[in-house]
């Protein structure tokens, strides 16, 4: 049997891909093992990075760390790779009512929320430090180039073939030192993390065709993205459930809010994973040492992985503890 491997990442969603780079670039051997599901949270994913949240436009959380973090590591990534797939756009949110306008007035003043204002005027406010990651595109080449690396293999991983023996986990003939779970909403289906109640959040997103010149990221009830010269991804719709339910009600708001002409191209479904209290969940499993999850990034997985990548590498690697906010042990009795 060859020597043993640093990592066994299974799952080249967002999350794996992130924490695949994140040890490739500290230089440790990997192998990911991806089952292609093909209902997975990236496939619907606008990929957009947002400092402003909520229905009460708060700051995101961590949000000056998360920006740091993830520009420069998709930046590694493109280097890397030789390739686009970070863009910085500002965000336009046009204001509801004056009521509205009065609320974003008000927050102007705040220290949390100024830095990210870039203009305010009667109609709406232009925010920055934001933009979006082309998530079909950073997934298959990475994909692409771990593959031809003899890192990435095309597997369901059947727990009951993980074996652990002498301090190794041992799959298909390998020994790997650790594992990494980057199942989304899948990891419920195998009862290894039993306490975490992964919430699965189901979602639609369309790309179309619409003779519309806009050069930043539209956020009014819903997404608008321009990716090329009249071709926007819209998105998305939140259902508490997995099922499909198509690109009506999204079309609809679509005429509403954005513009009433416009070709459907193509449409795009996923089911992310969300936990109880909507932060990740990273750290390792109570009983079975070496074992990892690494998910619960909902809708923000394109800011957050990054950073908790690095969180959960230094964990294991350099013994540093991970935040309450994160750490796995917050669901455990």
């Amino acid at each position: 049997m060859k020597k043993e491997i640093d990592f066994l990442i299974v799952g080249q969603g967002i999350s794996g891909s992130c924490f695949a780079w994140r040890v490739f670039k500290e230089k440790k051997t990997f192998m990911i093992i991806d089952s292609k599901n093909p209902n997975s949270s990236s496939k619907a994913a606008l990929g957009i990075f947002n400092p402003i949240t909520g229905r009460n436009y708060i700051k995101s959380w961590k949000y000056n760390t998360l920006y740091h973090e993830l520009m420069n590591f998709y930046t590694f990534i493109e280097n890397k790779l030789n390739e686009k797939i970070i863009f910085s756009k500002k965000i336009y949110r046009p204001f509801k009512n004056i009521a509205d306008n009065n609320s974003w007035n008000s927050k102007l003043s705040s220290d949390k929320i100024y830095p990210f204002i870039d203009t305010i005027h009667d109609k709406g406010i232009l925010t920055k430090k934001s933009g979006y990651v082309d998530v079909k595109k950073f997934l298959s080449l990475s994909k692409k180039y771990f593959k031809s690396l003899d890192r990435y293999k095309n597997d369901f991983l059947n727990t009951e073939n993980l074996k652990f023996e002498k301090g190794y986990f041992l799959y298909n003939n390998k020994k790997f030192k650790r594992v990494i779970m980057c199942r989304g909403v899948e990891e419920n289906d195998h009862n290894i993390f039993k306490n975490i109640n992964l919430k699965a959040l189901s979602g639609n997103s369309i790309k179309i065709q619409a003779k519309k010149n806009m050069k930043s990221i539209l956020n009014n009830v819903l997404n608008v993205l321009p990716i090329h010269k009249n071709i926007f991804h819209v998105g998305s719709t939140y259902y508490n459930d997995q099922i499909d339910r198509g690109p009506i009600e999204l079309e609809k708001k679509t005429k509403k809010k954005f513009y009433q002409k416009f070709k459907l191209v193509k449409t795009y479904f996923g089911i992310r994973p969300a936990s109880p209290d909507r932060r990740p969940i990273i750290g390792e499993h109570k009983k079975n040492k070496g074992l990892y999850i690494f998910n619960g990034m909902g809708s923000k997985a394109v800011s957050l992985a990054p950073y908790c990548s690095k969180v959960l590498y230094e964990y294991i690697i350099e013994k540093k503890n991970i935040e309450v906010d994160l750490n796995i042990e917050r669901f455990e009795p």
